[in-house]
């Protein structure tokens, strides 16, 4: 598998605008959006930085990455016509697990919700887990290396110790 050489942005941030449509009765985002949110999110990292899209992975590679883990917390609502920032980092990279997290916040940083979200690589046919290839995860890596790491709250080391910006 070669992936194309591009020059992405890390840590990865997918912006989108809450619509009225995503929203419950009382015209905060309905719950079960944020799982949309944060997988819109991982599909657009894989497509951006791995330069190879889910989809792709199945039809092209015979690749699948099922989700085994979900998580999310919630820190705040969200309303229509809010915008969402949703930041995605790698938390662990295993043989055949690729363990995300997620960080959803306002346009003005304020957090909304935070998850972390697990994927096993298996051979499409076979549905059983596979390494991760090579070229994929010397990427992988790459990003992990380039998303910038401290100890302030929000910073991504604070994050991926569950602390949450104030």
């Amino acid at each position: 598998m070669q992936l194309k050489n591009v020059d992405y942005d890390a840590p990865f941030v997918h912006q989108r605008t809450i619509r009225f449509g995503e929203t419950d009765a009382a015209s905060i985002v309905y719950t079960v959006r944020f799982f949309d949110y944060a997988l819109d999110a991982i599909d657009a990292w894989y497509a951006e930085v791995l330069t190879v899209s889910l989809y792709s992975l199945n039809t092209e590679h015979g690749l699948s990455c099922p989700f085994v883990h979900a998580g999310i917390d919630f820190q705040s609502a969200l309303r229509p016509g809010e915008q969402l920032n949703v930041t995605v980092l790698v938390q662990a990279l295993g043989r055949s697990s690729l363990t995300f997290r997620i960080l959803g916040a306002q346009a003005d940083g304020t957090p909304s919700f935070s998850g972390t979200f697990t994927v096993v690589f298996v051979d499409g046919a076979a549905m059983r887990s596979i390494p991760i290839p090579e070229p994929l995860a010397e990427r992988i890596r790459e990003y992990q290396a380039r998303c910038p790491a401290g100890d302030a709250p929000g910073s991504v080391r604070g994050a991926l110790a569950g602390s949450v910006a104030p």
